[in-house]
């Protein structure tokens, strides 16, 4: 008898299990019919004001990418494919870029966040990330030419993700001009729901938002007059210039100066905690420190590097180094080169150079 009840309350467990996956069918996930989300790319090329250029402005911009539609293939069930209503499309939206200065903001860089918002079908503009899926509200079924499931003979053209705008937060003024490399700001998602739905399964991506551009503020700073720095070394013998790591016998380094005036259009706001500072990059580094100047060419290895300190010895890194400034815009860096010997023992002639640039940030 006892065995019989066991029975039982194990076959009561089982029907219980399949009711509850019942309650996912009328939802399901969809991708892109072609394989690939539809990509959207935005651009922005903006002069700003010196008033503009200040921690808290924002700087709104519409989306201007295409109107290219796509296509969708969703996982509905049979019955939700053929149902009398049809089905609705759920349109979640995600990104990856770290958080910002506050809610609904997004880093870019240290000087911009980003605020999404995409236009969705009957809701306006939806700021990105959505917490709950967002209704199209429009019945998607063959009878008006609108099928989005695998099931149905006709296919709806979708562009959810061409439209909306972004807001850019100014979170640390900046000098002269800043590039916003392509970099993705939002992803949209698609599932199928016979009901409105909150959290939906999601597939793949059916649309990918992408911004790049630049912006420009009249407030920039001049470097020696605006002319090229030109550090010569001269004719060095190769018989002096051996040993590794180090500069020819006997060779005096080559001091230079770099004047800057970052005052003719006037200093943006400085806000507390950030400083003027100028920051060199070198074209072509080995171990932050040695700025290339030549390569062998029978296996492409550097040779020859030109090393540079400041007024105390101290090397100058070429990745991000930071050269000191007067935060009143006006003045002048001291520093010494040379070259040196990067893989030892007598070198083959011949001509050397290299490149570093120069710019002046916000930090």
């Amino acid at each position: 008898m006892n065995h019989r009840k066991n029975v039982l309350f194990a076959l009561i467990l089982g029907f219980s299990g399949l009711y509850g996956l019942s309650a996912f069918a009328g939802s399901a996930t969809c991708d892109p019919r072609n394989g690939s989300a539809a990509t959207y790319e935005n651009s922005i090329l903006r002069d700003l004001s010196s008033n503009e250029n200040a921690r808290g402005s924002i700087i709104t911009e519409p989306m201007n990418s295409s109107q290219e539609n796509y296509q969708i293939s969703c996982n509905c069930s049979a019955a939700d494919a053929s149902g009398a209503n049809g089905v609705l499309i759920m349109y979640s939206l995600q990104t990856s870029l770290p958080l910002g200065h506050t809610t609904d903001y997004f880093k870019i860089n240290d000087h911009l966040d980003v605020m999404t918002q995409v236009a969705i079908p009957k809701n306006g503009n939806v700021t990105v990330p959505t917490s709950k899926a967002v209704s199209d509200g429009t019945h998607h079924w063959d009878k008006e030419n609108t099928g989005i499931c695998a099931q149905q003979s006709t296919q709806d053209n979708l562009n959810t993700g061409s439209q909306g705008k972004v807001d850019l937060y100014i979170t640390t003024p900046f000098i002269g001009e800043l590039t916003i490399p392509r970099i993705e700001i939002a992803r949209v998602y698609a599932s199928s729901a016979t009901v409105n739905t909150t959290a939906p399964p999601l597939g793949s991506p059916v649309a990918v938002l992408y911004l790049s551009g630049t912006i420009t503020v009249p407030q920039n700073c001049e470097i020696n007059q605006g002319e090229i720095i030109s550090v010569r070394f001269g004719t060095i013998q190769a018989s002096r210039f051996t040993k590794i790591n180090t500069p020819p016998d006997g060779f005096r380094p080559v001091t230079f100066d770099i004047k800057y005036d970052c005052t003719k259009s006037g200093l943006p706001v400085i806000p507390n905690n950030d400083k003027l500072e100028m920051i060199l990059e070198g074209q072509d580094v080995e171990n932050q420190y040695y700025l290339i100047a030549r390569r062998r060419p029978s296996d492409n290895k550097a040779d020859i590097g030109i090393v540079v300190q400041d007024a105390g010895g101290t090397y100058m890194p070429f990745a991000q180094g930071v050269l000191p400034m007067n935060q009143n815009g006006l003045g002048k860096v001291t520093l010494t080169a040379f070259p040196i010997n990067l893989v030892g023992g007598e070198l083959d002639t011949g001509e050397f150079e290299a490149t570093a640039t120069l710019k002046v940030d916000i930090r």
